[in-house]
């Protein structure tokens, strides 16, 4: 989290190669967190493939979890 917070640009795709040279973390155990804060909804955070590589990237200043009870309920 601290390496897409901090380090990855805004609307800036990266390739997963480029998160494990930058991070020393695996190919493996990185797209297994990637996938997990995908499926997890994580705001802002993107991950997909295009064509033979995954990239990652986010849309916001900070990639955060959604709130699930927010003051939003009470609008009709």
């Amino acid at each position: 989290m601290d390496f897409l917070n901090n380090e990855l640009e805004m609307n800036r795709p990266i390739d997963i190669a480029e998160v494990v040279s930058k991070t020393n973390l695996s190919w493996t155990y990185v797209k297994k967190i990637l996938e997990k804060l995908k499926q997890e909804n994580y705001c802002g955070f993107h991950f997909e493939k295009l064509g033979n590589s995954w990239v990652a990237w986010k849309d916001r200043e900070h990639v955060i979890k959604p709130i699930k009870d927010t003051c939003s309920r009470f609008l009709e």
